[in-house]
């Protein structure tokens, strides 16, 4: 039996530098990872699941990058079993495809790609 696991992005994933956020309803949100294609959020105070249509903001704050209404749509979400066994706070990391997104958006990613990240993710 092959154990790998298949590979459906489009899109290669990039770890985003620290100080990347996404605001959904004005609740914050650090960025693990981006694609031309979607984007990996983590929470610790979002306790909801979130509706699967909805429009992200994101904001870097070692930059002057700052986009409002991303349309995106959760795809999964996670437990994050990186946090410490005995606190009573735990995370959840959210995977977020892009949705119909304007050329002035496609620009806004592709430069926070080519400017804001540290490699493959």
């Amino acid at each position: 039996m092959n154990s790998t696991k298949l590979e459906r992005r489009q899109y290669p994933r990039f770890r985003v530098r620290e100080g990347s956020y996404a605001f959904i309803n004005n609740i914050p949100f650090t960025i693990q990872d981006i694609s031309e294609g979607g984007m990996q959020l983590k929470s610790v105070v979002f306790d909801e699941r979130p509706h699967d249509n909805l429009k992200v903001d994101i904001f870097i704050s070692n930059s002057k990058f700052y986009i409002k209404g991303v349309p995106v749509r959760l795809i999964n979400l996670l437990h994050d079993d990186s946090t410490t066994p005995f606190s009573a706070i735990y995370a959840k990391r959210f995977g977020f495809k892009f949705e119909e997104l304007t050329e002035q958006q496609r620009n806004f990613l592709e430069n926070l790609i080519a400017n804001n990240t540290d490699g493959e993710a």
